[in-house]
């Protein structure tokens, strides 16, 4: 996301030893020892719900991301047969059997006893854990988007493929 210009510069930058983006490589590994550290000291059952959580954000994400690419090859979905296939019926199903998972699973998840029983204020730790970590998302996102405009208004990837 360096690269394009969602995230500061040096995300993007690639090692030349190791042909790897080094900075954003780094970066993960601290926020995830320092996130397994948070939650191990929390409570062991902390992380097993962080792992349980897991399943509701990639649901959430890979369904998000279906139904963007459906929008972003709007315009040849109805080509051929093929790109009605591939391009719209395809992702357009999953992203939306996805995104059922995803709102069953958040609404199973509020019940304490969905994951290790932890709760806070009667919410389920699965839920709050899932959640908190796709608000982060949303507002890390609409913090760059107000620092780096040009990839969130679409002048840094190429239109009309």
């Amino acid at each position: 996301m360096g690269h394009y210009k969602a995230l500061p510069g040096r995300f993007g930058k690639v090692s030349p030893t190791f042909k790897s983006p080094s900075y954003a490589t780094i970066a993960a590994a601290v926020a995830a020892a320092a996130f397994y550290v948070i939650t191990r000291t929390t409570s062991e059952n902390a992380l097993w719900d962080t792992i349980t959580a897991l399943g509701m954000m990639i649901c959430f994400y890979y369904g998000i991301t279906a139904l963007a690419c459906v929008w972003f090859f709007r315009a040849m979905a109805f080509s051929s047969a093929r790109a009605f296939l591939f391009k719209f019926l395809a992702p357009l199903l999953g992203g939306v059997i996805l995104l059922v998972m995803f709102v069953k699973t958040a609404y199973d998840s509020m019940d304490p006893e969905y994951g290790s029983g932890s709760s806070v204020g009667g919410v389920g730790m699965v839920f709050i854990l899932g959640m908190g970590v796709i608000l982060l998302g949303v507002v890390s996102m609409l913090v760059m988007a107000r620092i780096r405009p040009e990839f969130f208004k679409g002048k840094v990837l190429a239109r009309g493929l």
